[in-house]
């Protein structure tokens, strides 16, 4: 028997089924917005927390000290005369490099071809380290390997055509405050080797740390010290075999091959005195059982000599 539905059933038919897509509509735009607001939240958050663009603006501005490796001190007052402006100069040259690429801008000196970099360009640079109210008077000073010109006329330094200069890059691994500073820990990534091996491998490893104290003023934080940092250098005695060889100096590497040698000659040595010892001890086997045997038969022959004369006598 068939079944036979109303017009009225069918339109209640039809509006049910509207109603259930258009249920699974709205679940699944709710559980979309729900991911979507839960990701944003996460991202948020994880934006909050993530201070690398911070990381990268404090190794700009230390850049220039970093690469001199300056004591530690108690004010930037305090600090050494010489150190300050190598990192005032060479901080600017590298800022100018990061920042606009190249040094089209700049002139160079008609007669050496030296670079040209404006005093006001390193106040500038040195405003953002330590503060706008400290001023340095500009002057030429010398460095280990060459002399950095001031030009009174032009009040510009001359900065010489050189490969690089510095011992270190910096690497900023963490940032917190204490005692009402903020502390930037500085890992010091040597440029070179310590020296001048071929065996020597760089690496991206800090060899040390220091903390760079900075106090705010005026809403900014400013440089106003330096100080040995907690955290230290992972220790050496974890690299690897091949590492450490690689670290060796020459002199070492041959004594130690020569070492290697002799030691493969003792061993080889050994080695056959070992071998000789059962031939010998088999030699001396065979002799004893020569002589066992020539006593036994000088023993057989004086018996049978002892019965001839006895049977003489009978």
């Amino acid at each position: 028997m068939k079944n036979y539905m109303t017009p009225e059933e069918h339109a209640r038919l039809h509006r049910r089924r509207a109603r259930q897509a258009l249920g699974l509509l709205v679940a699944v735009l709710v559980l979309i917005g729900a991911v979507t607001v839960l990701r944003s939240g996460v991202r948020a958050v994880a934006k909050l927390f993530d201070d690398t663009a911070q990381k990268e603006e404090y190794e700009d501005k230390l850049e220039g000290l970093v690469l001199f490796d300056p004591l530690p001190f108690d004010g930037i007052e305090n600090i050494d005369d010489l150190t300050l402006r190598e990192a005032a100069v060479w901080g600017c040259v590298y800022n100018i490099q990061e920042t606009q690429g190249n040094f089209d801008h700049y002139n160079t000196d008609p007669d050496t071809e030296q670079l040209l970099i404006p005093s006001v360009d390193v106040d500038a640079y040195l405003a953002k380290l330590v503060g706008p109210s400290f001023k340095m008077t500009h002057k030429s000073f010398e460095m280990d390997d060459m002399t950095i010109e001031f030009d009174e006329t032009t009040q510009c330094y001359k900065i010489p055509v050189t490969g690089s200069v510095g011992s270190y890059r910096a690497t900023v691994t963490k940032l917190f405050k204490k005692g009402g500073k903020l502390h930037v820990t500085v890992g010091y990534i040597p440029t070179q080797s310590a020296d001048d091996s071929i065996l020597n491998a760089s690496s991206d490893t800090p060899t040390k740390y220091m903390d760079y104290l900075f106090t705010r003023q005026s809403g900014s934080w400013y440089l106003t010290g330096l100080t040995d940092s907690e955290t230290k250098p992972e220790s050496s005695a974890e690299s690897s075999p091949a590492s450490a060889s690689a670290q060796m100096e020459e002199h070492e590497v041959q004594d130690a091959i020569l070492a290697s040698t002799a030691d493969s000659a003792s061993a080889a040595a050994d080695s056959a005195s070992a071998a000789d010892e059962p031939a010998a001890q088999s030699v001396e086997a065979d002799a004893a059982s020569g002589n066992e045997a020539a006593s036994g038969e000088a023993g057989a022959g004086s018996a049978e000599a002892d019965a001839g004369s006895a049977s003489a006598a009978a």
